[in-house]
């Protein structure tokens, strides 16, 4: 099955940008070192971009992500194309549903914060890839927004490289799962109790 995959940079306090969308804080790559994005996008074919973080892309120079199939999450604009992406309004799972369909590799969400809350309330982001700066911004744009509920994260691979950047990638366990490892893991604690207070009476 085709994966979501939620992939950003973020200061170590957690922000993917100043209040005003402002991303100057992110160093320029070191020659020959891309931090692993070559091959990250040699698995993805397929984004999902918020609107917001879709306008700010325009303006920063060339078109970054060559000819990958863009939807930009977008009630205003819902129905409309342009050079490089179509507009939808359809819900994250709906969206999800029907690129799954369809035969292809991975597809990113690549942000922001707004479009991310909304994919990981339906509960449709199947992993995790932040690469955290060496930078504390003190306020700006979160990463993860409050979530009605929790996601469990599996650790699939850690990096660290020379200039101080750090990538975490993570597996999101389906909700379902959650609840389940929740339960065994409380059923684990109180038989721990129990066991313990038997001891004490001995």
């Amino acid at each position: 099955m085709r994966r979501l995959v939620y992939s950003m940079a973020a200061s170590l306090d957690g922000y993917i940008a100043r209040r005003d969308g402002a991303i100057d804080w992110l160093p320029a790559p070191r020659p020959r070192q891309d931090y692993g994005y070559a091959k990250f996008l040699e698995r993805i074919d397929e984004l999902i971009i918020g609107r917001k973080t879709y306008e700010q892309l325009l303006t920063l120079g060339a078109w970054p992500y060559g000819t990958r199939k863009c939807h930009v999450l977008s009630r205003r604009w819902a129905g409309h194309r342009d050079l490089h992406a179509e507009f939808t309004a359809a819900s994250p799972a709906a969206l999800l549903r029907r690129l799954r369909k369809r035969p292809g590799r991975d597809i990113w969400l690549v942000g922001g914060g707004e479009s991310a809350h909304a994919c990981f309330a339906a509960g449709v982001v199947d992993e995790i890839i932040v690469t955290f700066i060496p930078v504390m911004l003190g306020e700006g744009r979160p990463l993860f927004l409050p979530q009605p509920g929790s996601t469990g994260l599996r650790l699939r691979d850690t990096r660290a490289f020379p200039d101080g950047r750090v990538r975490l990638h993570y597996a999101a366990m389906p909700r379902r799962r959650l609840r389940q490892a929740s339960h065994d893991s409380s059923g684990n604690h109180h038989a721990q109790r129990a066991a313990a207070s038997a001891s004490r009476l001995e």
